[in-house]
């Protein structure tokens, strides 16, 4: 995916809204530089900056001159930025919650926290929702830090625990997020120590598994050109290192849906008039379970057949 100078415009633009909606103070001029502006000199940065405050001001956010800090202009956002208060009715809180449930509740989407304590000021119905939910499902204190690096395209200094239980600490660049089975994951690209990105070396991160991570505010990256987070989400088994590359027969009522389950993972070819799917595996059980519920047939290698058979023995086995 290429990004344009417009489009960096509008990530830097909406990372300013949300530093100044969200700052406990007035922020000085040399912090918004170093954040937002760190390639520019102060003149520059003087007059980038005061372009994205026109931008900012259109848009309802009024960034204005708080004082001075430590002998140098300091800057918050205005009253007139933030909305006063605001009371849906019954109807209209009950649409919204049905709207915006989904989200909520799914634990894949990584702003969900966020859109809960919106809601919440938006409507008294929220309240004891947000707080039962921040009880039951705590986003990972490693989440904000890193889904602020993508955004504001920097890289990100993480210490990661694999499956393996070996922890390392690593500079990333991250690319995209996306969840399976409920948990989130990150892939991204390796850095060196003088910030490129290293070769072959893009791979997936389970956020959980991210002990510490912080924007690495100096070291500036992009998401690669044609890049699509689509083509890294991996099926339930396909997590970990791959240990076998299964081949599956398909049913012709089967081959839409499985196509749309599949997504990028494996290829598709026909062989002898049949339709085949071949796939790399980390669970061979796992795989095994999952082609018996799509309604597959595993024609090698033997551990896949032998396991998908044991599947379907355990299944007879319990409806006997």
């Amino acid at each position: 995916m290429r990004t344009t100078r417009d489009d960096e415009r509008a990530r830097r633009i909406c990372s300013l809204a949300l530093a100044f909606m969200n700052a406990s103070a007035p922020l000085p001029s040399s912090e918004v530089a170093r954040r937002f502006y760190p390639d520019l000199s102060p003149d520059s940065f003087r007059r980038a900056f005061s372009r994205d405050r026109a931008v900012l001001d259109v848009c309802g956010m009024h960034v204005e001159e708080a004082g001075e800090v430590a002998g140098e202009s300091s800057w918050r956002a205005g009253d007139s930025s933030f909305a006063g208060t605001l009371e849906l009715g019954a109807r209209e809180a009950a649409a919204l919650e049905v709207a915006c449930q989904p989200l909520l509740s799914d634990p894949e989407f990584p702003l969900s926290g966020d859109l809960r304590i919106a809601l919440a000021k938006v409507s008294r119905a929220f309240v004891d929702e947000t707080a039962g939910s921040r009880e039951s499902r705590q986003e990972p204190r490693t989440l904000a830090p890193l889904r602020e690096a993508l955004v504001r395209a920097r890289a990100a200094r993480i210490t990661y625990t694999d499956a393996r239980g070996e922890t390392t600490t690593r500079r990333i660049a991250p690319y995209g997020f996306f969840g399976l089975r409920d948990e989130l994951y990150l892939v991204a690209g390796l850095l060196d120590d003088e910030g490129r990105i290293v070769p072959d070396n893009t791979r997936t991160y389970r956020v959980g598994r991210v002990v510490s991570a912080e924007v690495v505010e100096d070291v500036a990256c992009e998401v690669p050109e044609g890049f699509s987070v689509l083509d890294w989400r991996r099926l339930p088994f396909q997590i970990g290192p791959t240990s076998a590359h299964a081949s599956f027969e398909v049913p012709a009522e089967r081959a839409d849906d499985l196509r749309s389950a599949a997504g990028a993972s494996g290829s598709f070819l026909r062989q002898g008039g049949r339709l085949v799917w071949e796939v790399e595996v980390s669970s061979v059980e796992g795989a095994a379970r999952w082609a018996v519920a799509e309604g597959l047939v595993p024609l090698g290698p033997a551990e896949v057949v032998d396991a998908w058979r044991n599947v379907l023995e355990g299944v007879l086995g319990d409806a006997s």
